[in-house]
């Protein structure tokens, strides 16, 4: 099936999709507003559409290698740690998506003769998993993460239509991640030239974060403090090192304290 095929294929599927869920999927993702909300929503839409028993969304990590999980719901205590300390340097999945730049499931991945005998399927056994899907994440041009979703042992695999909506799921998360992108680079642009004016650009989470490392919290107790997880908080801590040009923790904490004000207290 070459390109234009698929594409109308994947137009097809949309068009027979009586009640709008994947529309109004797409929706939800677009309208989310920060990249912590993006990431819940991105794995209860994984759940939701395709019935999987887990889902996750994961991104690189410095290095452009491995994805490291920003937010994942369902998944069996030790699963998703287990696949990222034994599988996912050596997943065919994860190889193949990041090669194509396209979306696809373990069962299309690996053959049927050899589907026993693969790691990744005894993984996904091991845990009471059935079939799995990934899907790239683009971002500035590249692929920078991937939302993944695992079906329930006793479903069947997943199918041509479910890696097609998959696909266009992954393309709506794509899109929000550059506006995200977009965002951040402008407000990066605006603190070269408005150096003092930085911090009042910080909104939200962001400038929670910052006031807890300039109190000189550690991610687990941002994490405690905030009600995320420690990988969320630690991901907040690397964003706003970058866009401070900041080397090390010690460094952002130095150029918070420059810029940061506490507010007045009224009375």
């Amino acid at each position: 099936m070459d390109g234009r095929t698929r594409a109308r294929r994947w137009d097809e599927l949309s068009a027979l999709d009586d009640c709008f869920v994947l529309a109004d999927a797409v929706l939800e993702i677009t309208t989310a507003v920060d990249h912590e909300l993006l990431a819940i929503t991105a794995v209860d839409i994984g759940q939701r559409l395709f019935g999987a028993a887990a889902a996750g969304l994961f991104l690189f990590d410095g290095s452009g290698m491995f994805p490291q999980v920003i937010h994942a719901k369902g998944a069996a205590a030790g699963f998703v740690e287990e696949y990222e300390h034994g599988l996912r340097r050596v997943d065919p999945v994860l190889r193949l998506v990041r090669r194509s730049g396209r979306a696809a499931s373990a069962r299309c991945v690996i053959a049927p003769g050899d589907w026993s005998e693969a790691a990744i399927a005894g993984h996904l056994k091991r845990w009471g998993y059935g079939d799995s899907m990934q899907g790239p994440l683009h971002c500035g041009g590249r692929i920078v993460g991937t939302l993944n979703v695992v079906g329930q042992r006793d479903d069947g695999p997943f199918g041509v239509g479910d890696l097609a909506v998959f696909e266009r799921v992954c393309r709506a998360l794509s899109h929000a991640l550059d506006i995200d992108l977009r965002r951040a680079s402008a407000a990066s642009d605006y603190t070269l030239a408005n150096p003092d004016g930085h911090l009042m650009k910080l909104e939200g989470r962001a400038r929670d974060v910052g006031w807890l490392v300039l109190d000189g919290a550690t991610n687990k107790a941002i994490a405690r403090q905030l009600g995320i997880s420690e990988l969320t908080a630690k991901e907040h801590v690397e964003r706003l090192r970058a866009r401070f040009g900041a080397v090390n923790r010690t460094q952002l904490a130095a150029c918070l304290a420059q810029r940061l004000v506490r507010p007045a207290k009224s009375g």
